[in-house]
């Protein structure tokens, strides 16, 4: 089997795809890779074929970065720039259809769909939350709510189909005249189609409602990233106590200066050892930095984590799965889209403090955040035993049998794992 996969959107869009190319190829199969140039190096640090795909994500960002201070500038910028995205995708993906068997995207991931039906080939998608599909049990993930109604969940998950339907509908529809497709109505419903789509994503975390369990749900894919952790990190591990872990990932900042001094302060209030991820948004960078706080950049958090006291970060899914796979306790601070459930769900089954948001980040609710990290046992006991427990399953075999299944001739297979 030749699959493509198709990681559009931030690092949390890509290294699951990253990690789901390894164990396909591992597996026998042919794959190749597309997702934002940014992420090229790491896919050839893997030896997996890789092609850009769309926007350099990291630049967006910082181009926009004093549009998405809140979580609704965000969606705003997203919104703003989805029509164009979707023509890059449309250009950059057709040309590697040619002798591919399944196509498989994730993340915003937006024209695969279309385009493998044109080519007459399968597709399916990879989901790392359940607030990707539709349910009356929580709102779409850019809406930062976590316990509104059905009825609620309901109206705002119609007004989103309307929205992006009505958006999407000229450019969509015109790239499917071309090919001979029949006018799609329901462009949301396509990108997203539940019968067609996959959730690698911990239950423990966030598992999916009632009424999507139809849905095969794995479990989170982990990178099999065993590349050593730089000297510098090794020899501040090694220097005393484990350490805590602050870090947004690929969040930005309209004031990196600001929120690293609110950090480096409530560490000290705190007295606890710090590793503060540099993250796209620069944090630390340029600081002076005393003896019980180490700047990092991109490392393997399969190596780094389960040496740490607890971890503070933004919510995504790939990194709140790590923290949990880990066995540490987290303290999230959502910034946008299901990083607020996320954190809901982190706090209710109790590996973590209550959720701090960005916007309510002082440097007094953070030391308590961190204090409770580093010394609330009770909470770092339910951590280890989520950790053995997520550690215990195999979502990428789960996956890889689940996308074999898909091929014309096989027998459709619900892949879930205990």
């Amino acid at each position: 089997m030749h699959a493509l996969l198709i990681g559009s959107g931030s690092r949390g869009d890509f290294q699951p795809m990253l990690a789901l190319a390894v164990a396909l190829r591992r597996a026998g199969h042919t794959v190749t890779l597309l997702a934002s140039p940014v992420f090229q190096g790491e896919a050839e640090a893997f030896g997996i074929p890789f092609h850009p795909c769309g926007h350099d994500v990291r630049e967006v960002l910082a181009e926009n970065r004093e549009r998405t201070r809140s979580p609704l500038g965000f969606v705003r910028t997203l919104n703003s720039i989805i029509a164009s995205e979707f023509e890059l995708q449309v250009a950059h993906i057709e040309p590697r259809l040619r002798g591919v068997d399944l196509v498989v995207g994730g993340g915003s991931t937006m024209a695969a769909h279309l385009l493998a039906d044109a080519a007459g080939v399968p597709y399916r998608y990879i989901g790392y939350t359940p607030q990707i599909l539709p349910s009356a049990f929580h709102p779409m993930l850019m809406v930062p709510l976590t316990r509104s109604p059905r009825v609620l969940n309901r109206l705002l998950w119609e007004a989103a189909r309307r929205f992006y339907n009505r958006m999407m509908d000229a450019p969509y529809n015109a790239q499917r005249a071309r090919r001979g497709l029949a006018r799609d109505e329901d462009l949301f419903g396509s990108i997203f189609p539940p019968d067609k789509t996959l959730l690698a994503c911990d239950p423990e975390l966030m598992p999916a409602p009632p009424d999507l369990a139809q849905v095969p749900q794995v479990g989170s894919f982990a990178l099999p990233d065993d590349r050593p952790l730089p000297p510098e990190v090794e020899a501040f591990l090694s220097a005393g106590p484990p350490p805590l872990y602050v870090g947004f990932g690929s969040m930005p900042d309209d004031d990196p200066a600001s929120t690293t001094r609110r950090v480096l302060e409530a560490a000290n209030k705190a007295g606890v050892r710090l590793l503060l991820s540099a993250g796209w948004a620069g944090l630390g960078e340029g600081e002076a930095l005393g003896p019980s706080v180490r700047v990092l950049g991109p490392v393997s958090h399969g190596l780094l984590f389960p040496r740490l006291a607890g971890a503070v970060h933004h919510g995504g899914a790939g990194t709140t799965a790590a923290s949990a796979r880990a066995g540490i306790p987290q303290l999230v601070v959502p910034h946008a889209f299901d990083q607020f459930m996320f954190a809901h769900h982190v706090h209710q089954r109790g590996l973590g403090p209550k959720p701090l948001p960005k916007r309510a980040l002082t440097v007094e609710r953070l030391a308590e955040g961190l204090r409770a990290l580093a010394s609330d046992g009770p909470m770092r006991e339910r951590a280890r035993v989520t950790g053995e427990h997520i550690r215990s399953r195999e979502p990428l075999r789960a996956a890889v049998t689940w996308l074999e299944s898909a091929l014309p001739g096989r027998e459709e297979r619900v892949a879930r794992t205990g």
